[in-house]
């Protein structure tokens, strides 16, 4: 596949991705391509922390709050809608910048890869799902780390969703997920592809997170899951995996306090954060840029600039 320039702007949560790509676009002409699992559905702007208008700044971005919170949604799908953006963004001769965190979404855009040739198998989803029920998350991840280690170790118990998925994927193929995905992990889709990161010290980024779920309180979290729950968002909907839908839940049932439910958002942040650099650190094209706590930003900013006008202009 050969699909011209792209550029992409990846990190953990909190990590200043959103500012930078905008700030790539309104200096070299793009449009910003969401890379993200839960910035797709409407209805949770703050728990997504979809970019706000004045954050946008003019620029245009795609693929962000269009689906209802009941869809359910999945990386084949989302490869096939951000490649036909960045086609788009390319054909009115803008740059696209891809921008996100979701490692296997990233993935499906910038490397040589047909999600499509694993389809969904309701028969084995409903075995699985019907597992789950009668054994529990514990249970249903001991099966996958007994088919799939690695697999296992890269997918949360808590995660059912992906769990179920893995089983699948695992049962049609008779090979692991990720060894199905990976096949030609090596072929880049586009010519010129720059990937640039953004590398916290790890304490500083804890403290970035907590900061911006205090803000995400602040901005109405509560109420907006609350809304969510009453428009039918479900344990087995996609977006229930959504910041703080699982912790408001058990607040909402009277299971744990606010102030607990707070805390454990937080280290959930904290735990997603950790397995989105892990995910990253495959990457071995990733251009690492240093941020600064007491700036707020990143050193090597000049750098960034420099490598784009060397490699598109």
């Amino acid at each position: 596949m050969s699909n011209g320039n792209l550029i992409v702007v990846l990190g953990p949560t909190a990590s200043g991705k959103s500012g930078l790509a905008v700030e790539i676009a309104e200096k070299y002409n793009g449009e910003v391509v969401s890379c993200d699992s839960m910035q797709v559905y409407k209805g949770l702007s703050i728990s997504t922390a979809q970019p706000t208008k004045e954050e946008m700044n003019g620029i245009p971005h795609h693929l962000i709050g269009f689906f209802d919170i009941t869809t359910n949604f999945n990386a084949g799908e989302y490869q096939n809608l951000a490649r036909e953006a960045i086609a788009d963004i390319q054909n009115r001769g803008k740059l696209p910048i891809l921008c996100g965190g979701t490692g296997l979404y990233i993935d499906s855009v910038i490397y040589n890869m047909d999600l499509a040739n694993v389809p969904e198998n309701t028969e084995i989803r409903r075995k699985y799902s019907e597992y789950f029920s009668e054994h529990g998350a514990h249970a249903l991840h001991d099966i996958l780390a007994n088919k799939s280690p690695e697999m296992a170790n890269r997918i949360h118990q808590n995660n059912v969703q992906r769990v179920i998925r893995a089983l699948e994927v695992y049962d049609m193929t008779g090979s692991e997920k990720k060894e199905y995905y990976n096949k030609n992990m090596k072929k880049f889709s586009y010519d010129r592809l720059l990937i640039f990161g953004l590398k916290w010290d790890r304490a500083e980024l804890y403290e970035r997170i907590d900061r911006r779920v205090d803000m995400m309180i602040e901005a109405g979290l509560v109420n907006e899951i609350k809304t969510a729950r009453e428009n039918g968002l479900k344990s087995t909907n996609t977006a229930y995996k959504a910041i703080g839908c699982k912790e408001l839940y058990r607040y909402f049932d009277n299971e744990i306090s606010l102030q607990d439910a707070i805390k454990q958002i937080k280290q959930y942040s904290r735990n997603y954060a950790k397995r989105q650099i892990t995910w990253f650190k495959r990457i071995e094209e990733i251009n690492w840029i240093n941020c600064i706590a007491e700036t707020g930003y990143m050193s090597g900013k000049s750098e960034i600039f420099t490598k784009i006008e060397n490699i598109y202009f």
